[in-house]
């Protein structure tokens, strides 16, 4: 059996790469980013252990991303109604951080393509087939891994920790700061709002030295990825060696996620914006989403530090034992 980092890595690959080649080949650039951004969502929720716990994350995610990016469309533009499910969303989401990893992706990625689909255009039908071919593909992808190499090898976990302010307060510190950066993102351009609740959801954790660990390595990762990308694009490259590129990219992703977070967070922007330059014939598109993302994240970064003051209490009571 391969070694597990070297396998995940594979799995990433073929995730993210199998959908964004397939809308590249049928000559739809839209189709090919929504296919590669589902597969990179789903492929944050693969764990260790057996088939049928891999499979229940996948179901549970793109239900939750099915859910959000269904309730996106019919209240399309940000209308009220939005505000109050995304805040609910979010708290769940926070508050599911003590219950379960699945529970928590489908909350979160619900809440985010409930962003997604409230500001972006229509959808055509066509498009949300490949977000559908993506599932599919990556189900099927866990079940023949799954047959030639058996359960997916245990990494270590991660030390859950209850916050020291107590859940509740952590959920509506979480979903306040979530919808702050939602306000904030809607109020800069909707088209950006994403980007800004992204980093907030996701270094906001129910610990505040992690927290504050998260926010500096993601906004120094992003930074780097964005700068990596520009020295990239700069250079015109044919577009096979950026497509090469990209697949090397989404290979080494999962490698640094427990370890090195700045780097993981600088291959996923690296990724996303060279997909973007695939997916767009106007290198402005891209030279303007450069600057945009780094404005993202410091604006996320900024109201997730915002949020972390407020969850946890300045003299928390003393830990028993």
């Amino acid at each position: 059996m391969p070694d597990g980092a070297y396998r995940r890595g594979l799995l990433f690959l073929l995730s993210v790469g199998l959908p964004f080649l397939a809308g590249l080949g049928l000559n739809d650039p839209a189709g090919a980013l929504l296919g590669a951004m589902t597969g990179l969502i789903l492929s944050f929720g693969d764990d260790d252990g057996p088939l049928q716990r891999r499979l229940m994350l996948v179901v549970y995610i793109a239900g939750g991303v099915a859910l959000g990016g269904a309730v996106g469309i019919l209240l399309h533009g940000f209308a009220w109604p939005i505000w109050i499910v995304f805040a609910l969303a979010t708290f769940a989401s926070g508050w599911f951080l003590g219950v379960g990893k699945a529970q928590t992706l489908a909350a979160r990625f619900g809440a985010m393509a409930l962003v997604v689909t409230s500001g972006a255009p229509a959808f055509h039908p066509a498009e949300l087939g490949y977000a559908g071919g993506a599932v599919l593909c990556i189900a099927l992808l866990r079940i023949v891994d799954h047959l030639v190499f058996g359960p997916l090898a245990q990494q270590k976990p991660r030390p859950r920790r209850v916050p020291s302010g107590g859940w509740l307060r952590f959920a509506l510190a979480y979903a306040a700061a979530a919808s702050v950066s939602l306000a904030i993102g809607v109020g800069v351009d909707p088209g950006r709002a994403l980007w800004v609740v992204v980093t907030t959801l996701v270094v906001m954790q129910p610990d505040a030295r992690a927290s504050y660990v998260l926010i500096v390595q993601r906004i120094a990762g992003t930074v780097l990825g964005v700068v990596a990308a520009f020295a990239v694009t700069s250079l015109v490259p044919p577009h096979w060696a950026i497509l090469a590129l990209v697949l090397a990219v989404a290979a080494l992703i999962p490698h640094h996620l427990q370890n090195r977070y700045w780097l993981h967070t600088a291959l996923i922007a690296l990724l996303v914006l060279l997909i973007y330059d695939l997916g767009t014939a106007d290198p402005r598109v891209v030279a303007g989403l450069l600057v945009e993302r780094l404005q993202d994240v410091l604006l996320g970064g900024g109201i997730a530090l915002m949020g972390t003051l407020v969850a946890f209490p300045r003299n928390p009571p003393p830990e028993e034992g």
